[in-house]
């Protein structure tokens, strides 16, 4: 096996480049620029998708290619910073595509896309399987659209192709917890909104284990890359205050000071996805992280 990586020094790219290199497997990822701090394990291959161009050498002797890239969402939403957040995952996913129609194996070639379950119609009851119908509107929905579409221009240049919409990823130093639990240290923590709005999550061990796991175990062409178990945002806050020995007295802020404050960019706190994974309920993938409770004590205690 010879695995390629796109945003391989992301918060999820750097830690599926750990356990492949702990099973020793070989692995090669694209950069726009070579560090002398590269990441240990892999090697560096030059890159830049804005001008489809990308070496060659990355692509011999591939096996599988995990694309994870993707500019973040967590930057302010101006119009040019949207259109960057759209064009850096199309873009990436056009140069995947020339890139493996050179490859003379292309059609033996696996082929995992990061997604998102910002797909998903926002609602506080529906449920979200692989196969829900139901999906979603505005600028989030149609950034996982358009990302998808890219992905599966690929399937004729690949032997197949996986989409993770990959829900909260909870980790310790980036994502979204820090940015939920800075507040709660300083006793400043509350309910975003409602607080009924469903979180489907899932710990950042688990993810880089399943996307290890679908490399050689095909689960069908979407898994949602969620734990078993959502809950609600205002169960989230609690569980991260208890957790941390924090006590919650303010009240939750509402929905309209959250808009007022992050604009449209309000959306990413205050849609609702109850999302579960048929697919991989119906595997032998076995997750280490079951309850978010699980997940925060062994994020924030250890």
């Amino acid at each position: 096996m010879k695995v390629l990586l796109t945003g391989a020094t992301g918060l999820v790219g750097s830690h599926i480049v750990k356990l492949l290199s702990e099973r020793g497997v070989s692995i090669n990822y694209f950069t726009r620029t070579l560090k002398p701090t590269a990441l240990e394990g892999g090697s560096a291959f030059l890159w830049n998708p804005d001008r489809l161009e990308w070496d060659a050498q990355a692509i011999e002797g591939v096996t599988h290619v995990i694309n994870l890239a993707g500019a973040s969402i967590a930057e302010r939403w101006t119009p040019a910073y949207k259109e960057e957040v759209v064009r850096s995952r199309v873009n990436s996913l056009k140069t995947l595509k020339l890139a493996l129609e050179q490859h003379p194996q292309h059609g033996n070639v696996r082929v995992l896309s990061a997604s998102a379950i910002g797909c998903y119609a926002s609602d506080h009851e529906v449920q979200h399987g692989e196969q829900s119908a139901h999906l979603g509107n505005g600028f989030l929905a149609d950034v996982v659209q358009l990302w998808e579409e890219a992905a599966k221009a690929l399937l004729p240049v690949t032997h197949s192709l996986c989409l993770l919409r990959i829900g909260i990823v909870l980790d310790r130093d980036q994502g979204a917890l820090p940015k939920l639990m800075t507040p709660i240290k300083w006793g400043m923590g509350a309910p975003l909104g409602s607080g009924r709005q469903w979180q489907s999550w899932i710990h950042i061990d688990d993810l880089t284990r399943l996307f290890v796991y679908l490399l050689d175990h095909d689960l069908g062409p979407i898994v949602n890359a969620v734990a078993l178990n959502a809950l609600r945002q205002n169960e989230l806050t609690t569980l991260i205050a208890s957790t941390l020995n924090k006590p919650l007295w303010l009240p939750a802020i509402p929905e309209w000071v959250l808009r007022l404050m992050l604009g449209e960019m309000s959306a990413v706190v205050l849609q609702s996805q109850h999302v579960v994974s048929t697919a991989i309920a119906g595997s032998d993938f076995k997750f280490q992280f079951n309850s978010a409770k699980e997940a925060l004590v062994e994020l924030l205690t250890h």
